[in-house]
Parts: structure tokens; sequence; C-alpha cells
């Protein structure tokens, strides 16, 4: 039976130059001095655990924390290994370390790896001590000095972030801090298999008729060669418990098996406001004759997400989601990380966030290009609660590397991706990135004829475009008249021409920036800088962490004031509840225009929640207190039902 021993408590970290070396004292030696350390976590959260760096997200203290991500860091952790018995086998995984790693066990190097996204296994049958201590250690490296900038043609607001596969908007974004996040961000773990264990389970919906659904499992194993036959025992669990169906069949662990499934009577999943959302659980069970050598658990819908691009005159062509053949309109946000350091997001916070947004009545997210891959609890809260997720790779505004090391990077990101996800009943659409094709003189090669044809073999139930926004006619990413449309005119009136006589057929991106509550904005800028709001804490918050002069979004916010009639704010106080309330109005009116289009298969606004405390289009603030556009959502979402 396979055996997972957690390896997330007892970590101790410490810093080095980069490229110091990694002595036998820093792999093996004694740990005195070292800091206590978050498995899951970032190293920032620590050393501020520590009360060795200011709180980040206050004042312009992100700038004093840069040296940070400068350093290598070396993480220990002491375990006892268990028994291993003939013929099985034990592997250490790491479900993902940010960024560049070297792992090593008992002081020998067992791996490398330099994808914050890509989980990493290491069989260590022959390298562990059963019943002694094991000494692992992790050397995360510089995320700033690592990277290789190895094509100069290609150009960008902060060109590093491009050739490291990490998330990036740590990088500094206009909704984000200059904040390189670095450490382990994910579970830890040890496995014992027997020879025969399972791998990958995709439950598809293959139809139904009145009387019954039609799935299949897809079953995948790990074996070792030569590995005996094994009974493979299926059962199947409807959302109330009861078992609606159980076979048991001979397999040859050398290949996987698909087995055939019917359910009747059943039980359609629907996104929130359509109805129920079904989710089945299915039990896979590995034996050889009364030992159980594996078996795993996990939840599955019965249900058919497309997509459709409708001719509506010779040049246009209307983009909507249809749900178990149900054509829907797209009431939702998108998502971006719900933190800077995005190892350091309590489970809680994903729950209050989810339920939060299911509450307006929004039927989707998308998680935006720019941040991470989220951990499964996001993705089964989702699930659970009807939130359909349009899903970016993780590539945003660029011109990204070609060479056949990158290309061979992004493979190994992308197939683990969609295998772990697929499984989801909210998954809905899989997209290449953000606004990269076209965007910086080149098209997105990566999302066109890297990740499109990934998803196809991997995921070929789930629709797919090559980036957002997409045009399938493939002439211009970003006309209203096909595909989906990016809407941004900060320093406008939310009721111009520009929006109000737009045509997009779907709007993935629009937004409207406001000034967060006065309580939340003394948690971040000093009492002296709050009023007027033509400062450097205020333009830091905003936008311009990276030094670059996007300094206008304090303007725009005094020029969409007078765009739309009305006074100059002369407090504090005013500046907050009059922008409040302009953002209010527009994801109201927005939403009501483009539902009433009738081309337009729907609306995503931006965003739910800040990453950190910040001026922004969040209908969320960082401390996870709503703004007045978040109640407006949940009234505009409340009048539509299709």
């Amino acid at each position: 039976m396979r055996n997972r021993i957690e390896l997330n408590d007892s970590w101790r970290l410490t810093g080095r130059d980069f490229r110091c070396s990694a002595t036998e004292d820093l792999l093996t030696g004694p740990t005195d001095g070292w800091l206590p350390a978050s498995v899951p976590g970032d190293v920032h959260q620590d050393l501020r655990a520590a009360n060795r760096i200011p709180d980040p997200y206050f004042a312009l203290n992100a700038d004093h924390c840069r040296w940070v991500a400068e350093k290598d860091w070396f993480y220990r952790c002491d375990f006892d290994a268990p028994a291993i018995r003939p013929g099985q086998r034990a592997a250490l995984v790491f479900d993902g370390i940010d960024t560049y790693a070297t792992i090593y066990l008992s002081g020998a190097e067992i791996a490398r790896n330099q994808n914050m996204f890509t989980p990493i296994r290491v069989d260590v049958t022959d390298r562990i001590k059963p019943g002694e201590r094991n000494q692992l250690a992790v050397r995360v490296a510089s995320p700033m000095f690592s990277v290789e900038m190895n094509d100069p043609a290609l150009t960008n607001w902060y060109t590093p972030r491009i050739f490291s596969r990490k998330a990036q908007y740590n990088y500094g974004w206009d909704i984000a801090p200059h904040l390189v996040s670095v450490g382990i961000w994910q579970p830890v773990y040890l496995e014992v298999m027997d020879d025969v264990a399972l791998g990958d389970i995709h439950v598809r919906t293959r139809g139904w008729s009145k009387s019954a659904a039609r799935l299949n499992a897809d079953i995948e194993f790990d074996a070792v060669p030569g590995a005996a036959e094994c009974d493979l025992v299926v059962e199947v669990f409807n959302p109330d418990g009861a078992t609606v169906a159980s076979l048991t069949s001979v397999c040859k662990p050398e290949k996987g098996a698909r087995v055939p499934l019917s359910i009747s009577p059943y039980r359609l999943w629907w996104p929130n406001g359509l109805g129920e959302h079904a989710l089945y659980r299915i039990r896979v069970t590995l034996k050889r004759g009364q030992d159980i050598l594996d078996a795993r658990e996990q939840r599955f819908a019965i249900r058919k997400i497309e997509t459709y691009q409708e001719t509506v005159s010779i040049d246009e062509s209307s983009f909507y989601f249809a749900v178990n053949g149900r054509k829907t309109f797209m009431k939702g946000i998108n998502w971006t990380p719900a933190d800077a350091l995005p190892g350091t997001i309590p489970a809680s916070n994903y729950r209050t966030l989810v339920e939060m947004v299911k509450d307006t009545g929004a039927n989707m997210m998308r998680v935006w290009g720019g941040g991470v891959y989220e951990p499964e609890l996001f993705y089964e809260l989702c699930s659970e609660n009807g939130i359909l997720i349009w899903q970016d790779f993780m590539f945003s505004c660029a011109a990204y590397p070609e060479t056949a090391a990158f290309i061979k990077e992004v493979k190994a990101e992308a197939n683990a991706v969609v295998r772990r996800l697929r499984k989801h009943a909210c998954l809905a659409l899989w997209s290449g990135g953000n606004e990269n094709d076209t965007s910086f003189g080149r098209r997105f090669n990566i999302g066109w004829d890297v990740l499109q044809p990934i998803c196809k073999r991997l995921d070929p139930d789930t629709p797919r475009i090559p980036d957002s926004p997409f045009d399938p006619a493939e002439k211009e990413p970003y006309t209203p008249l096909r595909g989906d449309s990016h809407r941004w005119a900060h320093g406008t009136s939310y009721r111009s021409d520009f929006y109000l006589k737009d045509v997009s057929k779907f709007v993935s991106e629009i937004g409207h920036l406001s000034v967060p509550d006065i309580e939340t904005l003394k948690t971040f800028i000093p009492e002296n800088k709050l009023w007027p709001p033509h400062n450097e804490v205020w333009h830091y918050h905003c936008s311009d962490t990276i030094k670059t002069g996007w300094d206008y979004r304090i303007q725009s916010l005094f020029r969409s004031i007078e765009a739309n009639g009305l006074p100059e704010p002369k407090s504090l106080e005013e500046f907050i509840e009059v922008t409040q309330t302009l953002q209010a109005e527009a994801c109201r009116v927005w939403t009501e225009y483009y539902h009433s289009q009738p081309h337009c298969g729907g609306i995503l606004h931006w965003n739910v929640c800040d990453c950190w405390p910040q001026i922004s289009d969040a209908v969320i603030n960082h401390n996870l207190e709503p703004k007045k556009a978040y109640y407006a959502l949940k009234e505009a979402f409340a009048k539509i039902s299709d």
C-alpha cells in the first residue's frame, strides 16, 4: 500500500551569497543559528517572522527587501525513513520549488529544477537509510542572478522575467510589487510504493441519454518493468454517497486501462445559478490477492463544456460558452494571486474568496496568465461552488524565448499542469496566456504551436485558445469583432463610446480603478502621506514598484472623475467615496450593457482581490474587505439568469 510521509515540518533556513560552495557543513552539518522555515512558504515570510526584514507591504519597504532575491537560500530537514520491503520503491516529491533548485540527500546531489510550476519526483529507493535520520537539503538559488538572458533581441518591461519559468507578476506589475518570491512554495513528501501503483486518473464524459450517462475512466499505472498482473477495482459514488457503479478487472501494469462506466440515473453538474453542482466520486483500488497495492479517490462531474464562434457578418463572429448544450452568458471576474508571495496564502483565504465570488452570482473566473497555477484546493472549491475556470498558462505580456531549451521546459510544465488540472469539474477553457500574441511584434508561437497540441492530446474535451485576447481569424487579436476582447480606457468616463458602443463578442478583461477604505489605506501609507495623493507612496502602491514611470494611474483617477462631470475631491474621504462609487457604477453599467448585446457571450471583470495593499481595480481589498463594486456586481449578476 502506498505510504505518504509528509515532510513539511521542522525545516530550517539560512542565506548565503549567490553561487557559494555547497559545503558539507551546509548540507549535513548542524543548523545552529538557522531560522525556522515554513514549508510550504516563502523566504520573505520567514525573514519577516524573525524580524530580519520590515513589513514589505508598508510604504516603500519592498525596495528594502530586494536583497532577499539576490541570495542563495539553503533549506534543511532531517527525517526518519521507514523500512522498505523487497520490491517496494521510495520517491521524494516536491510539488513546487520557487524556482532554481538543487536537492541533496545525505550530502549528495539528487536533482535539479528550474521551473516553479513543475513538480520534482526523485527515486530514492537506493539512497535513503531506513531506520536512520536522513538529511535533506535544498538550495534555492537567487532568482535574480540565476536567470540566463540568452536572447538579447527580446526586450520588454523588465526583461529578466521572461526567461524564468516563475510567476511573472513577481517582478513588478501594475497590480503587484517588485517582490521576487523564493522558497519551497508547495508540499514536500516521501512516498513508499509497491511494484505497481496508480498514476493519473481521468474520468471523461462521453455523452448521455434520458436513461443513462456514459463515461470513460482512463487510468494510468506507475510500475516497475515486469510487474505481475493486478486486480483493478473501480467504484463510483453519487453526490449523496451511494454506490452507482462497481466493477473488477485484471490489468497488465505496463499498460493503462480504460474503464467504460454507465450511470443511471445521473445528475449533471451546472455552474452557479443554473442548477446543482453535482460531484461524483471515483475510488480506484489496485489489489493482488488480498493485498492492497494502492488506492485513490477523486471527484468528477458529468458535464460538457463547449465554445462557439458563430458567424454574425462577413467579418464578425460571436464567442460564447455552452454548458451541457445550454448557451450560457458568462458573468465573472478575473482571478489574480491572492498574495504577492503565493506560497504564503492560507487555505482559509481561498475558501473565503471563492465563497465571496459565488455570492456575487458569478459563474466564471479567469485565472490570469501573469500569476500561478493555483493549488488543488482552489479548483476543488470552484468545482464545489459552481465557478467555471478559464485557465491561462503562465505567460503574460511578452515575446517569450523560443530556444530549444526553453521550449523543452515549457512542454514539461504544460504536460504536468494539464494532467493535474483536467480532472476538475470547474475547468472550462485552456488559454495559452495573456496578451502575448503579436503584442510585442511577433506571433505567440508557444501558444499556437506548443500549448494547443498538448491540450488537444491530453485534454481533448476541454476547449482551448492560443492566447487572450484571441482572434480565431488570426488577423488582429485586439479586434472587438471576433473572439474575446480586453477593454481598457482608464481616465475616461465609464459611459464613453469606447465602452457603450463597443461590439466585443466576449469581454475577458475590463476594470475601473478605485481607492480602498481609509482604514486599509492607513495599513500601508504613512499618516503624513495620506493626502494629497500625488506622492511616491501612492504611486508605488498604485502601479510603479519597478520605477518605470507608471505613475499615470493616480492622474487617471482624477481624469475619470472629471470625465464623469464630477467636482474634484477636496479630501481623502471624498476621494475614496467618489472613486468607489464610480467603480461600482461602472461594474453595474458594463454588465448590463454587454449582456444586452445579442452576440456577446460574457464579461469577466478585473479583478477579484488585491495581492498586496494597493489602489486598483479589485473589488475586494487585500485584507478581504469588499469595496462598493463587489455589491454592484452582486446586484448586476442577479439580473442575469441565462
